[in-house]
């Protein structure tokens, strides 16, 4: 039987290490009422509402999750988010077990970046380890659109990332892209899907978005 395992590569480790261990910047006296975010469940974060939190200086806020076919409640996925001590690019890390078969589950939310920000220039996708048999498959697809987009998808994403785990070609644990355009607001979806294929299984234990920046 076709047999895959993917565990944390060097960049993906290097990656995580800077996500659980964050450095978070200190708010200044005008964002004093947006608290700083804080490692909990995707729930806490969808309670936190248009206010939001920040991670750095971006404000992640109006979070939102739909289960989907199979899914998991977002009481069960961990969010733990940072910033690099080496850029201070802004970052989640989504942790669960998502077993197949699940399907049309997602997260979104929005960033909005402070005056004193750097704008978002572009993004890394990373998936965090899962383990795949025969046809099974376990993909992430993350669209990166305009704030005024809709919560479910975007109908012409300014820029799409998908990481796959599998035993063929499709295998993919890093994606990365940019913006045509450097923004300080916009919408990100991540798409969940989990397969079993004829006679395989999967699953995949969490992703991870890094917002890089440029200087404006």
């Amino acid at each position: 039987m076709a047999h895959a395992q993917v565990s944390k590569t060097a960049g993906l480790a290097k990656w995580v290490v800077i996500l659980i261990v964050f450095t978070m910047a200190a708010v200044s006296a005008g964002e004093a009422q947006v608290p700083d975010c804080a490692p909990g469940k995707l729930s806490d974060y969808e309670r936190l509402g248009t206010q939001g939190c920040m991670v750095g200086e971006n404000r992640f806020f109006s979070f939102r999750y739909h289960q989907g076919s199979g899914g998991l409640p977002s009481s069960a996925i961990a969010v733990t988010p940072g910033t690099s001590p080496d850029n201070d690019d802004p970052g989640m890390l989504f942790e669960a077990k998502w077993v197949a078969p699940s399907a049309q589950s997602f997260v979104s939310y929005m960033i909005d970046v402070q005056p004193k920000g750097k704008p978002i220039s572009g993004v890394t996708l990373q998936m965090q380890f899962g383990e795949i048999t025969g046809a099974g498959e376990a993909k992430v697809v993350t669209e990166i659109c305009p704030l005024a987009a809709g919560a479910d998808n975007c109908s012409a994403p300014e820029l799409k990332l998908q990481v796959v785990l599998s035993t063929g070609p499709a295998r993919k644990v890093s994606d990365t892209g940019q913006l045509n355009t450097s923004t300080r607001q916009l919408r990100v979806v991540h798409l969940l899907s989990v397969t079993a294929g004829k006679g395989g299984t999967a699953s995949f234990n969490g992703f991870m978005p890094v917002f890089h920046r440029k200087a404006p």
